[in-house]
């Protein structure tokens, strides 16, 4: 965590890469609530944790976008070679493609960068997607 693990090195310049920083909340959380109402649930959002929590802003947010089936291949393929089981939300399969949605709504909300995981219905090359990964990385550098 920010307090815990990186903060120091965050606050003596040090560039920190994450996956599912606070972002994921908005997804996660707002996907609980009405549509018309997370505009302002995201607003909040980003107040409590930036704000009032002093996290740091990213000064990057990329948001790959994956289809569902897609999403839930991988899972299966992950849970496979980890042994491990789905959990209750990874089972929700009305819940992953609302996060999904949410998830697409809070890219155009907050300005992410959107990184799109399929190409013509199938899955970009490893190859293709970073680089245009790595692209957007170094030119914000």
């Amino acid at each position: 965590s920010y307090r815990t693990d990186w903060g120091e090195i965050y606050e003596n310049g040090g560039l920190i890469l994450s996956d599912r920083y606070t972002t994921s909340n908005a997804i996660h959380q707002g996907s609980k609530l009405p549509e018309a109402e997370l505009p302002a649930f995201f607003d909040w959002l980003y107040d409590l944790e930036y704000g009032k929590m002093g996290l740091p802003r990213p000064d990057l947010v990329l948001y790959l976008d994956v289809d569902l089936p897609t999403s839930l291949k991988r899972m299966q393929h992950r849970q496979e070679k980890q042994n491990t089981k789905a959990d209750i939300h990874e089972q929700d399969v009305s819940y992953l493609e609302n996060c999904l949605r949410i998830g697409r709504l809070a890219a155009a909300h907050y300005g992410w960068t959107i990184v799109p995981f399929m190409k013509d219905g199938a899955e970009r090359a490893l190859e293709e997607k970073h680089e245009e990964i790595f692209s957007i990385i170094r030119s914000a550098l």
